[in-house]
């Protein structure tokens, strides 16, 4: 995953930094875009005591968060560095091997016994649409985190058709922070990046399942496929800002805005949410945490 320099800038006056903070990342972030002269401000920000090499190491960082010649990013620097110059201690989580990092599959295991309750600080900035485990990786998130830390996620919301597993609602954070009680610091979209089409990830997978090769020969003969094709679809991103106020076990989340029904939890019938009727005359339900 990766962090511009100017995303950390918009990070840092949320309050996520701070001398000896501990920050947990959910995949080991790239720092991309960062000046020089940027990168030795928010080191000298917050370290009273900032390695004496400062402007030489910055500019190597630099350097290694800009662009080959080719156009495409290095890919060589990492917002761990940064933070760990600056006075933090900083630790990751990922599949793959990268700066400071755990590995741990978030699909079949659960947070090191050593990581719970440490952090005052958790990321996942385009992490957990990847995994398709989501109970487990939002309950990890939650499990890293010290009462009174933040825990900050900046995922795709709309389109990112070819990119991930999963787009997020505002309707889930809210519900994910009642569920928890947690506090929202913030929550904001962020977009749109670029444009993408439908069907380019089924066009990719089309030589291996024969049915999506139909359909995508359909385009141009069958009216709807023609004109889904031609769409493009905005990508937005949606950030939020939790904040955990109690040592309450994480919890699980039930959508229910469209139910017809009232769920009950065990052999007591006890009914997670009651119906009300709305200023418009039509039924609604409860939030169950609420």
């Amino acid at each position: 995953m990766g962090i511009r320099m100017s995303t950390l800038h918009t990070f840092d006056a949320q309050g996520l930094f701070g001398y000896g903070r501990k920050i947990l990342d959910f995949g080991s972030s790239n720092l991309y875009g960062a000046p020089a002269s940027e990168i030795a401000d928010f080191v000298r920000k917050y370290n009273p005591k900032p390695r004496s090499d400062l402007e030489s190491w910055a500019d190597s960082l630099a350097f290694r968060s800009g662009t080959a010649e080719d156009g495409q990013a290095r890919n060589e620097a990492f917002v761990g560095e940064l933070l760990e110059a600056a006075g933090m201690i900083y630790d990751a989580i990922d599949i793959a091997d990268g700066y400071k990092t755990t590995i741990v599959d978030l699909n079949s295991r659960s947070l090191p016994r050593r990581m719970r309750s440490y952090y005052d600080t958790v990321m996942n900035c385009g992490t957990s649409e990847h995994i398709l485990n989501q109970y487990n990786t939002f309950k990890a998130v939650h499990d890293a985190a010290k009462v009174g830390g933040i825990m900050l996620h900046q995922v795709p919301s709309v389109g990112y058709t070819d990119h991930c597993y999963f787009c997020y609602t505002s309707r889930f954070f809210c519900d994910l922070a009642g569920y928890n009680h947690y506090a929202i610091e913030d929550l904001w979209y962020d977009g749109s990046v670029e444009n993408e089409k439908l069907y380019d990830s089924i066009r990719q997978y089309q030589s291996i399942f024969p049915a999506l090769k139909k359909r995508v020969e359909a385009v141009g003969s069958v009216e709807m496929d023609t004109k889904l094709d031609a769409m493009t679809i905005p990508t937005v991103s949606i950030g939020v800002i939790f904040r955990k106020q109690t040592r309450k076990p994480f919890s699980g989340t039930v959508e229910m805005s469209t139910s017809v029904g009232t769920i009950f939890l065990g052999s007591r019938g006890r009914g997670l949410s009651r119906w009300i009727r709305s200023d418009h005359g039509r039924l609604i339900i409860n939030l169950p945490w609420f």
